[in-house]
């Protein structure tokens, strides 16, 4: 299905208080959490307790979830352009926000977190999520435009490619692709990029045992490898060791 990138069950217990931290990833989600409420922040931002169920746009840079208690949610993660899609939303205002589900479906939202709540396997809230987004593909499909297609090539592109090029690619003008990539993903075409470019070199220092920095440096078009580090901080507010450290701690404790 060419809007959703994936559905995700989460369960568990955190005895005690547990701080999360999440890099940007480009996409976009509709969360529902059945459990202990959590809170969420983003850099030096308060911590803000997430609403029950939640649709939230790209990240920006990265977030922080703390928890305490059961663990319990189920989500649908989208693809870039597909909140858009589905319920007509202007992205900008999802940009590093997570927006009541109720705000957006006044008269679903209720129905849906209670189905997912009773339902008894994770198998079976999966379900209700895959059957919740069947009813609203043809609404989906009716707009989409030549933005998803621009979306697609930068993705094809691990973010690698200049708004010029896409633009040519396309036959569009720059200004037009601009303008329209805002409505639909929320961020400009060239932030859009840069996250794939870092995206990709995330999973790169995540799941390698070493590096190669100068390859990378290359493969990813940054100047030298104070750039790279640079772009890492930007958008993880750690370097790239402390990230490699940090994701194999997290993996410890969902494998728990």
């Amino acid at each position: 299905m060419p809007f959703v990138e994936c559905y995700f069950s989460w369960k568990g217990l955190a005895e005690e208080e547990l701080d999360i931290q999440s890099p940007p990833n480009s996409f976009t989600a509709i969360v529902f959490n059945y459990a202990t409420p959590y809170q969420s922040y983003q850099n030096n931002s308060m911590k803000m307790r997430a609403p029950k169920a939640f649709a939230c746009g790209p990240f920006t840079s990265n977030y922080h979830l703390v928890l305490k208690g059961k663990i319990g949610m189920v989500g649908i993660v989208f693809k870039a352009t597909a909140l858009h899609n589905f319920f007509g939303l202007r992205m900008t205002e999802l940009v590093n926000n997570r927006m009541a589900l109720e705000h957006i479906l006044p008269d679903e939202t209720e129905p849906l977190l209670q189905a997912i709540e009773t339902a008894v396997t994770d198998e079976d809230k999966i379900k209700i999520l895959e059957a919740f987004v069947l009813t609203r593909l043809p609404e989906a499909r009716a707009r989409l435009s030549v933005i998803d297609d621009a979306v697609e090539w930068i993705d094809q592109h691990k973010g690698c490619i200049s708004v010029v090029g896409v633009a040519e690619h396309l036959n569009i003008s720059k200004r037009y692709l601009e303008k329209k990539f805002l409505e639909k993903v929320g961020v400009s075409p060239k932030f859009y990029a840069r996250i794939k470019r870092f995206v990709s070199l995330s999973k790169i220092v995540a799941y390698s045992e070493k590096f190669d920095w100068q390859d990378i440096v290359f493969k990813y078009g940054f100047h030298d490898q104070s750039h790279l580090v640079k772009e890492f901080m930007e958008f993880n507010q750690m370097n790239p060791s402390d990230y490699h450290l940090k994701h194999n701690e997290l993996i410890r404790f969902v494998k728990r």
